[in-house]
């Protein structure tokens, strides 16, 4: 048995046939994220697989119509599915589950593949690394401020020591430019950080630092006795 934190986003909890987690730290710090899946309280049986990605920093989009065939589906950071009973899962250690501009590149996807329409649509942005400890240097403000000039001013806050990068707001602020009610975005407000008891955090604890994982499926449908 894995011990876990379990972290749930009400604007997800809201929306019947959705099941999600964010899984905090373990006391395995990097397990099999099939060994999560009970966190999900799905119905017994109804799992149809996990997939996973080869994570890469990228803004690539998989698209999972059936499981991994034991390992990730391909090298990406975001899982679109419209396969119910697929759990799908992204592993993180500081990262919003969502990076690199990805979140604008899946919402399309979600659009494209399953015919998401953005003013139904609802985000949860999960434990990471947060504006009040990501300190973070002139090549990240850079490289943000080249892509995003328009939102620099939400993404960063300036102070004595530099600039702190508030990851919260600057994907709220894409997934607002999207179409996605602002009233449909909702994040869990743990830093993953300054919060050890619960999170692992590269920033904290270097390289040999556990992954949390964002778990997600569509629920089967309720069969009849």
């Amino acid at each position: 048995m894995i011990d876990v934190n379990v972290m749930k986003a009400p604007v997800l909890e809201a929306i019947p046939g959705i099941a999600a987690a964010f899984v905090g730290r373990q006391n395995a710090a990097r397990p099999d994220p099939a060994s999560l899946v009970g966190c999900l309280g799905l119905p017994a049986g109804a799992v149809r697989g996990v997939v996973t990605a080869a994570q890469i920093h990228s803004d690539r989009v998989l698209f999972a119509d059936r499981p991994a065939d034991g390992g990730p589906l391909g090298p990406g950071d975001a899982i679109v599915t419209r396969m119910r009973g697929l759990v799908l899962g992204i592993a993180t250690a500081d990262c919003v589950p969502i990076v690199a501009g990805v979140l604008e590149r899946t919402l399309e996807a979600m659009a494209r593949q399953g015919g998401a329409r953005m003013p139904a649509t609802r985000i949860a942005l999960g434990p990471s690394a947060r504006v009040c400890c990501y300190r973070v240097g002139a090549v990240v403000t850079g490289a943000f401020a080249a892509a995003r000039p328009d939102a620099v001013g939400e993404a960063f806050v300036e102070d004595e020591g530099g600039a702190r990068m508030d990851l919260i707001a600057a994907n709220r602020r894409q997934a607002l430019d999207a179409g996605v009610p602002a009233g449909s975005i909702g994040a869990i407000d743990v830093c993953s950080i300054c919060r050890p008891e619960v999170c692992h955090s590269y920033r904290r604890d270097g390289p040999a630092t556990g992954r949390m994982w964002l778990l997600a499926a569509l629920e089967p449908p309720a069969t009849s006795p």
